[in-house]
């Protein structure tokens, strides 16, 4: 009996992990399109998407160090859930140079805000993929 009720403990763990990934996956994709409003009266919708992303982040690292995952899916996970936390503090940054007219740290920025959106697509992608329901 116990032995079944931890099974399903570690089948609900790798489901909700997956949802946080696939949920994320598709935060960052609209994220992305909220770009296009980004000089519109909508900007705060940006800063939403990040906040989401950045709970949703740290929601799966806290999810994956209690997991029973192995170590390449952890390391995958935690990839996925640090790029989405740093993607708001550089998106913060991004913005209060973008405001103050500091084009050249605006460019820096946005250089290392389409690196972290590959690395998170190389972790979302990567969790995903190694995922498992543990036996």
């Amino acid at each position: 009996m116990a032995d079944e009720i931890h099974q399903q403990m570690r089948e609900d763990n790798s489901t909700r992990l997956r949802t946080i990934v696939s949920t994320l996956a598709v935060i960052y994709v609209v994220t992305f399109l909220s770009g296009f409003l980004q000089d519109t009266q909508y900007n705060f919708v940006n800063y939403v998407l990040f906040a989401l992303l950045f709970i949703g982040g740290v929601g799966l690292m806290s999810g994956t160090v209690k997991s029973m995952q192995t170590g390449t899916t952890k390391g995958f996970l935690i990839l996925t859930g640090v790029s989405t936390t740093l993607l708001l503090i550089f998106y913060i940054g991004y913005e209060w140079f973008r405001l103050k007219g500091n084009h050249d740290l605006e460019t820096s920025i946005e250089a290392l805000l389409y690196r972290l959106t590959m690395i998170f697509w190389v972790g979302a992608i990567g969790s995903l993929a190694l995922i498992r329901k543990r036996p």
